[in-house]
């Protein structure tokens, strides 16, 4: 659920809106979000749209932000770079990398704290090798939201550094340096030839009951960098004897369903080629 914070002394239409949006659908809620940081004339809903989209665990919230870091006010600047950091992707990363430049002291305060805590909470990605003579996929590795609720931090890396290594472990198969952007992208499938796509992952809640520990992880398959859904893969594995809190137990079963997506995409994109 997205908590939304008590402004004092701002007029009543500010609640409604905000209000209506409470009660809509999680869906709903984001897209109107979405719309109220890119089309709302005032900065104060502006910045609450910011820091409800950071409580939104959606990872396709990452772009708006990262837009949102070039807005004229200070508060939805520095709202966005919260939010960036509290969405926890590595696909902030590089945008806030490029705004660490940014001349108020305030914001720039909130885009260094942001930066440093994504780094940290990450231990991916490497930089993939470039495509080779040999390839025909480029696959860039996007968004990976983590509804595990590990206090740890580690699922988004085990899940890119696994997605990674089994993509260029296959025949075929390169894969975009995060932060890419949409121009480079169509200049390196261009002039290879090569077939792009997106893969965007979200590790569902972990689940411990008689037979085990479950896990479920949902990989959507896009056209890379045009962005047009194509399907999804949604391998569900379970471990007898193992229960939540097992983190060893749980990382195997990650890797594990990761792989098998993987595995099913390569189908998919063989089958069409």
């Amino acid at each position: 659920m997205i908590r939304l914070p008590l402004r004092i002394g701002v007029p009543g239409a500010f609640f409604t809106v905000f209000f209506a949006a409470w009660l809509a659908s999680a869906e709903g809620r984001v897209g109107f979000f979405l719309d109220q940081l890119k089309n709302a004339t005032d900065f104060r809903v502006r910045t609450q749209a910011a820091l409800a989209l950071g409580a939104s665990d959606d990872p396709s919230a990452v772009a708006p932000l990262c837009g949102a870091l070039d807005d004229s006010s200070n508060s939805v600047r520095s709202a966005a770079a919260a939010a960036l950091g509290k969405l926890k992707s590595s696909a902030g990363l590089p945008c806030l990398r490029d705004h660490l430049t940014e001349t108020n002291a305030s914001v720039r305060s909130v885009i260094e704290r942001s930066f440093t805590a994504l780094q940290g909470s990450s231990t991916w990605p490497s930089k993939p090798p470039p495509p080779g003579p040999n390839d025909t996929f480029y696959v860039a590795i996007g968004p990976i939201a983590d509804r595990t609720g590990r206090e740890d931090k580690t699922v988004e890396g085990i899940v890119g550094a696994t997605m990674q290594e089994k993509l260029l472990s296959l025949h075929g198969y390169a894969v975009a340096p995060q932060g890419e952007t949409a121009p480079n992208a169509r200049r390196i499938i261009k002039q290879k030839s090569l077939r792009g796509y997106l893969l965007q992952t979200r590790v569902e809640p972990l689940r411990s009951g008689a037979n085990g520990l479950t896990v479920q992880v949902r990989v959507t398959m896009w056209t890379y960098p045009a962005k047009a859904l194509q399907g999804e893969f949604s391998p569900k594995l379970t471990m007898s004897g193992a229960s939540a809190g097992d983190t060893e137990s749980e990382d195997s079963l990650i890797k594990m369903a990761i792989e098998k997506a993987i595995e099913s995409f390569a189908q998919v994109t063989a089958s069409t080629n």
